[in-house]
Order: C-alpha cells, then structure tokens, then sequence
C-alpha cells in the first residue's frame, strides 16, 4: 500500500473521487441516528485521504483525527482543515499499527480501503486495533467491495479512460486472479507540465482482495464487535446481497 497514492495523490484530489466522500457524509447522520450510534464526540477515519469527509465532520462539531499512508494525501488534507479554523489531527500510519485505547466514538473507514489488506490477519488485526480503539458503544463503519463487485463490475471494460481534461488523462486497466481472490487496477496517468511544456508519464497498480460477507462479518464478531447491519444500498439502507458491488458494515463495540 506504501507504493501508492503518491502521483495519483494529485489527480485523485483533482478528480470526482472526493464527491464519494461528500456523498457518504450526507448520508451519515441518518446512519447514526437508526443504529443508535454516537452523534458527536471523538473521530478517526482511517485511510482519510486528501480529507473531504474529515472536513465535513469537524465543520458539523466532531472532534476529528485522520489517518493514511500516503504523505501526499496527508498534506491535501491539512490544506483542506486548516481553511476550517478549527483543530484537527492527521497521522501518517498504517491502519495496522493502530495503537489507541479507548479514545474514539466513531472509527470509520471509506471507499474500499480495507479491501487493500490481502491477508484476513491483517483485516483481523485491524478489527481488533479499531475495537481496542474505541469507547465502549462506540461505532465502526466501512465500505468494502464484494467478490461480485471486483470480479464482476470491476471487469466489465477491459481498458476505459476515468479522466481527460487538456492536461490529464487517466487510464485504467482492470485484471483479476481467482485463486488469490485478488483484482488489480493498473493506473496510467499523463499529465502535462505546462512549465516546460512537456506531458509526463506515471504508473500505479492498485490490488485489492474481495473477502466473503460472512467471513468480514466472522472476522469483527471475533474481535469483539456486535454487527448492527450490513447493507447492499446506503441510500436505500438496504440490506447486502450476493449481486451487491460494496458492502457497508455497521458495527458496534459493546458497552
């Protein structure tokens, strides 16, 4: 994971992938509100990314802390905070090494990030890190993609173009490797640097692994955590099924 966001950093920021972030804190309070799950309090979102959805939080009142990898996503979304006026923390951390205790109300984690962690210990640990890390009927929500959703719609096009401004083009290219239960997503990325007048060249493989529901839910269950709801639709908040492309978990550390 250290490998990536670094170039596509800028062009992710630049693009309409925050627009997912912006959607999801739309439907959060709605969330929050039916799973009888903290309102206000302590955040951390992990794999932040250039901040969209921390901005959001901390603007509605949360106490907010970030956490990614990518030290250029990091620095977008201190940019992004610091027009807020208002007090954050970004951490540049692998979710794996999360170390609090106790600390949070809300952990979140969007737009398929854990589908990044190839090995079930290291989404176990990671489980067991977030429920350390929360207080007691504090809740954790993610989104993750299916095994229908990378080896289905994640191949539906064998190369298609995500971006092309006068100065940008993204190319991607999906291929997938059914024993490992892995998809890959090679990121082509011309962009042109108008001071000397050049385009540059960039590349990107970006691997997920798909998990079965169940095994996602087994794995939280054995961490400790009550899973509340596990939906197919956040908009229609309904549940999760075997042609869902994203899965969204509801948990909850028990009081």
């Amino acid at each position: 994971m250290s490998e990536i966001y670094q170039q596509f950093a800028e062009v992710y920021r630049r693009g309409s992938y925050p627009e997912f972030s912006k959607w999801v804190f739309n439907l959060l309070p709605s969330l929050l509100e039916k799973y009888a799950l903290p309102r206000s309090g302590k955040l951390l979102d992990l794999a932040c990314g250039e901040g969209t959805f921390l901005e959001g939080m901390l603007l509605n009142g949360w106490q907010v802390t970030g956490l990614d990898q990518s030290s250029n996503m990091l620095r977008f979304a201190e940019a992004r905070l610091k027009n807020t006026g208002k007090s954050f923390r970004l951490i540049q951390d692998d979710m794996r090494n999360l170390s609090f205790e106790n600390e949070f109300d809300l952990v979140t984690c969007w737009f398929d990030s854990l589908n990044y962690l190839l090995e079930l210990a290291d989404l176990e640990n990671t489980f067991r890190r977030v429920f350390r890390a929360l207080k007691p009927n504090g809740g954790f929500l993610f989104d993750m993609n299916t095994l229908y959703g990378l080896f289905v719609r994640w191949q539906q096009h064998p190369v298609y173009i995500s971006q092309e401004t006068d100065d940008l083009l993204e190319i991607h290219i999906p291929s997938c490797d059914y024993e490992k239960s892995e998809a890959s997503l090679r990121i082509i990325l011309f962009v042109r640097d108008d001071q000397k007048n050049q385009w540059n060249r960039w590349e990107e493989i970006h691997t997920q692994r798909a998990y079965p529901m169940d095994l996602i839910q087994s794995a939280l269950e054995k961490a400790g955590f009550q899973v509340l709801a596990r939906l197919g639709n956040l908009t229609e908040q309904s549940p999760a099924l075997p042609s869902s492309g994203r899965v969204w978990f509801i948990a909850q550390k028990p009081a």
